[in-house]
């Protein structure tokens, strides 16, 4: 059967996309969905298109549309448009995406939204593009009017794939600069002032050590990078590309950018079929897991670093006051509060650690972690899908039910101990005595900026901070999720301003570590 199609043009402007496409498709019946696009995304708001901005028509004219907005999932809150008639032949739909317009309060997040940058403009597609509703896929052409590149390369793209693809890559038009490393180019608007083509270079070396393990079929990725003007560093896995976003005023080291691209490069392989509360322990797991261990087996970790990586991840772990919750629960807080995001990170992490030496030692060093992920990813690029239910079967042929238990304890926020030799003979995980991070107030007051549910007897409350106090400076969510040593406030009470600092310290916990032998 030949594929529906989608010929996309797109033409920037300073303060958006204008967005026309030509999909040719049977006729779609009076109220079934013409095209949809996420009014809001893990809390970020799509392009602010309304019916009245959609100019569509079909052969027999212009089709009147109406809208509606779908059930709100965990993730998503679509917004759909309909028309009152079938529709006769292609279906042409024209209109303008605006930009989002961000400041130094917006909160940092998965770098999905359409953003004005140094004269170019850039976003990921589920943001800016109302697209059909079609699960099937299509023979897609991606066009330019004007200089742009996607993640499917620069100027003009044709390829055959379902329009999710095309939802989640990213598109980047304007002044491009750019630089070639091995397997991958690197774009971006602003003129980095860390040092562009040296990251580059060393994310297209672990770049290329995941492509040969992962057994990648194309190789060839883009990384955007993109400025923002508040805190943090972020990054976000697209189609075949992968996006760093940072703050300028505050530029960040080699090392930072490295890890955090390591991550996302390890995103484009292992995941699970199924909603992202239920698997993100999965792909947040094996995207900490194989970004380290990768790196360490091609040697370019070597031990001490590969050692400090991994106690960095293990001290979040066991002193992550969130831990303790269900899988389901940090689902519900995962856009909310920064300590929620990292559980499935951390608690994925150790997980797999702890799954992979249970394999070992089952199998006498005959199997391990990589065959059953490689499986999983065999069996999707083979057209087929692999849910939790479906990993686990594949578990527990390897290790019986008690992959069953395992997992149970995992996903009811029970702490995972891996067995000391975890990592192999060189190493030994130790315990050592450590205090849960306790920021001592709502994590919510750093984006409100303004002090609420104060602790009594906190170590915030004892350096000073009160109840009510105005935030004027201070650290972000992420990096109290990310357990800073020292928190530096600097506050306003009535007409007084004052700095205080303090360890963000509760109670007493354990840590493991590892270590040597």
């Amino acid at each position: 059967m030949t594929p529906p199609t989608l010929a996309l043009t797109l033409t920037p402007a300073a303060d958006g996309f204008h967005v026309e496409y030509i999909f040719d498709t049977p006729a779609i019946p009076a109220n079934r969905t013409i095209c949809r696009l996420p009014a809001v995304i893990v809390g970020i708001p799509g392009a602010p298109v309304r019916a009245a901005d959609l100019r569509v028509t079909d052969a027999l004219g212009p089709l009147t549309l109406h809208e509606e907005d779908e059930p709100a999932t965990g993730s998503f809150t679509y917004r759909r448009w309909f028309a009152d008639r079938d529709t006769s032949g292609p279906v042409t739909i024209a209109y303008f995406a605006a930009v989002r317009i961000v400041t130094g309060n917006t909160k940092n997040g998965p770098l999905f939204d359409l953003r004005a940058e140094a004269g170019g403009v850039s976003g990921a597609g589920v943001t800016f593009l109302a697209l059909p509703d079609f699960p099937g896929p299509c023979a897609i052409t991606i066009e330019w009017r004007g200089h742009g590149v996607s993640s499917f390369g620069e100027g003009t793209a044709a390829f055959t794939g379902p329009l999710q693809s095309v939802a989640f890559a990213y598109f980047m038009a304007g002044p491009v600069s750019r630089c070639h490393a091995a397997g991958l180019t690197m774009y971006w608007l602003t003129e980095p002032r860390f040092d562009a083509a040296a990251v580059a270079s060393r994310t297209g070396r672990i770049y290329q050590v995941m492509c040969d393990f992962f057994r990648e079929p194309e190789p060839g990725h883009q990384v955007f990078v993109r400025r923002h003007p508040y805190p943090g560093i972020a990054g976000t896995a697209m189609t075949r590309s992968f996006v760093l976003g940072y703050q300028d005023c505050k530029a960040p080291t080699a090392d930072e950018l490295a890890a955090v691209l390591a991550h996302e490069t390890a995103h484009n392989w292992p995941k699970l079929d199924g909603d992202h509360g239920e698997t993100s322990w999965y792909s947040e797991g094996t995207a900490e897991y194989y970004s380290i261990v990768l790196s360490h087996r091609a040697g370019l970790l070597d031990d001490a670093q590969f050692l400090q990586l991994l106690n960095e991840r293990a001290r979040r772990y066991c002193t992550n006051p969130l831990q303790g919750l269900t899988s389901a629960q940090a689902a519900e807080m995962y856009w909310a509060d920064q300590r929620a995001q990292r559980v499935p990170y951390e608690r994925g992490l150790f997980y797999f650690i702890d799954l992979d030496a249970k394999i070992r030692s089952a199998t006498a060093g005959a199997r391990s972690l990589d065959n059953l992920v490689l499986t999983v990813l065999d069996r999707q690029r083979a057209g087929g899908t692999v849910s939790v239910p479906d990993w686990l079967d594949l578990v527990a042929a390897e290790l019986g039910e008690t992959a069953r238990s395992d997992f149970e304890a995992m996903r009811t926020g029970q702490r995972i101990v891996p067995p000391p030799d975890a990592l192999g003979p060189r190493f030994t995980l130790t315990e050592v005595p450590d205090h849960m991070s306790e920021l001592g107030f709502a994590i919510t007051s750093l984006e409100s900026r303004v002090v609420t549910g104060l602790i009594a007897g906190s170590a915030a409350e004892t350096a000073g901070v009160a109840e009510g106090d105005r935030i004027l400076a201070g650290p972000t969510g992420s990096d109290v999720s990310r357990g800073v040593g020292t928190i530096v406030l600097k506050l306003q009470r009535g007409t007084r301003t004052l700095t205080v600092d303090y360890a963000p310290i509760g109670a007493e916990t354990s840590t493991y570590q590892w270590a040597p032998c």
